[in-house]
């Protein structure tokens, strides 16, 4: 290899060791083949839980960024022809040394005929732009259980997928403008999580951001299921936690909260969770709802309510109206929308918020008065009022 490739190589590959050190979650592998004459000598580069391991040649050692370098440009130097393909998800490096010069081109990983075959399903929106694509999240939707084992789009899954990706095209804008160095995106109450995934794939795979995603739920069988498809996946920058919201404390940089059907009051411990967060968005969509139902009244309105049936859909619009109106009141700007056809479920409204940074007077005014005219208090009313009272303790204090 003549000095001037050399050094051209040295460059490149510490291009590949600041990714194999800063995108350490985001790593699938490194493969490299070395060529003498007609012999071919493989070498893989894999993450063993927190560290990397190389093989080579029979052999198996750890190994860090600057090391696996190092080992390349040793082989490179011995050999006719070397080749190293690194690959993260979404991305392919591919570095070549040979006679004719040392090269390295970048591209997204092909789709695979099974994953073009499934992308092409005449029962698909074709007028639809989706953002998790069958023919790139193939590995993703076949964990979820959209795709068979074979890649093939289940026809009983559209409509499910179709739900997934409207719900990423509703919450996208949110993202799209952040200037968050790391989202750090927290889904509580995530049950099977499969949420969570999507989103985490939408954020680094779509968006190309670095993200962080952390799983709650109170049920540690779904957060043991969610660690083994995130272990599964290589999906190394989701954590899953099993916690009661009503004690969790969230880390102080999340960026977004989201809940999907959480039960009852858990929207509630979700909103007041993302609130104790600060978080700069929410988006919610909530389930059924109880709390209230025995709790409000409509002063001069009863007859309304005497029949059950409307008493419990009258609980349904106050609950989430209440909490969009709470959420405004905690310096968010709202917005709500029918994610899905209410044909597929009646718990079908997404609450998106976008926290302002200011203080809402009117809406807390407002809320306040609803409240005492219906009678009503509710968790996200509780769990709000305890941060009141930290605030307060925290602030006193501090004078001292």
């Amino acid at each position: 290899m003549q000095k001037g490739d050399l050094a051209k190589l040295r460059l490149l590959l510490s291009g590949i060791a600041a990714r194999l050190d800063k995108n350490r979650d985001y790593f699938v592998q490194a493969d490299c083949t070395f060529t003498s004459g007609k012999k071919k000598f493989p070498a893989k580069l894999t993450r063993a839980e927190e560290n990397y391991v190389l093989r080579f040649q029979g052999s198996t050692r750890p190994a860090d960024a600057d090391s696996f370098c190092a080992f390349f440009i040793e082989q490179a130097e011995k050999f006719d022809e070397s080749m190293l393909v690194y690959t993260e998800r979404s991305t392919v490096v591919a570095l070549s040394v040979t006679a004719r010069g040392v090269q390295m081109k970048q591209a997204e990983r092909e789709a695979t005929a099974e994953e073009k075959s499934a992308a092409a399903n005449p029962l698909l929106d074709s007028g639809r732009q989706y953002l998790i694509r069958v023919d790139q999240a193939a590995a993703l939707l076949r964990e979820i259980g959209i795709l068979t084992a074979e890649g093939k789009l289940k026809n009983d899954m559209i409509r499910k997928y179709n739900q997934i990706d409207h719900y990423v095209e509703l919450v996208a804008p949110m993202f799209e403008k952040d200037d968050s160095e790391e989202i750090v995106l927290l889904d509580c109450a995530c049950g099977k999580s499969y949420l969570s995934f999507v989103m985490n794939y939408y954020l680094h795979e779509v968006l190309r951001r670095r993200c962080r995603v952390i799983g709650v739920d109170i049920n540690e069988h779904v957060i043991e299921e969610s660690r083994a498809m995130a272990k599964r996946l290589g999906y190394h920058n989701m954590v899953f936690q099993c916690a009661d919201l009503r004690t969790y404390q969230p880390p102080k940089n999340v960026t977004a909260v989201i809940s999907l059907h959480a039960c009852d009051i858990a929207t509630d411990l979700a909103l007041s969770t993302a609130i104790r967060a600060r978080a700069k968005y929410i988006a919610c969509v909530p389930c059924c709802h109880k709390e209230l139902l025995d709790q409000y009244t409509l002063p001069g309105l009863e007859p309304l309510t005497k029949f059950g049936v409307f008493k419990a859909r009258f609980n349904d619009v106050l609950t989430d109206s209440m909490r969009a109106l709470k959420l405004e009141a905690e310096g968010y700007k709202v917005s709500v929308v029918e994610y899905i056809s209410p044909l597929d479920t009646p718990k079908n409204l997404l609450i998106r918020a976008v926290r302002t940074g200011q203080d809402n007077l009117r809406a807390r005014q407002e809320y306040n008065a609803v409240r005492r005219v219906l009678g009503t208090t509710s968790e996200l009313d509780r769990r709000c009022a305890e941060l009141e009272n930290e605030f307060f303790v925290t602030d006193e204090d501090l004078l001292l």
